[in-house]
């Protein structure tokens, strides 16, 4: 992303990490079409494969676009003998 003028940054956290963005090259119109915060939100969302939080948008007057990545919970089964299988 930095690569593309977002200078961003990824930021662990206690439940998951912040994708920080500290530039917004489309901040301007961003501003006036916020679906376009939207429609990145949900890019990430599918990409990742889980749910994430839009904290705060350059376009709406924070300093940095930062999008929350909840941890992946990884689940343990059992098989037919008990085992215990990731």
């Amino acid at each position: 992303m930095t690569e593309q003028g977002y200078a961003a940054s990824v930021v662990d956290r206690p439940m998951g990490q912040e994708i920080c963005q500290h530039h917004c090259p489309i901040a301007h119109v961003a501003a006036e079409f916020p679906q376009l915060c939207e429609a990145e939100t949900e890019a990430f969302s599918k990409l990742l494969g889980t749910h994430v939080q839009r904290l705060a948008t350059i376009a709406h007057g924070d300093g940095v676009c930062t999008t929350f990545i909840p941890a992946l919970k990884t689940s343990t089964k059992t098989n037919a003998t008990g085992k215990v299988r990731a």
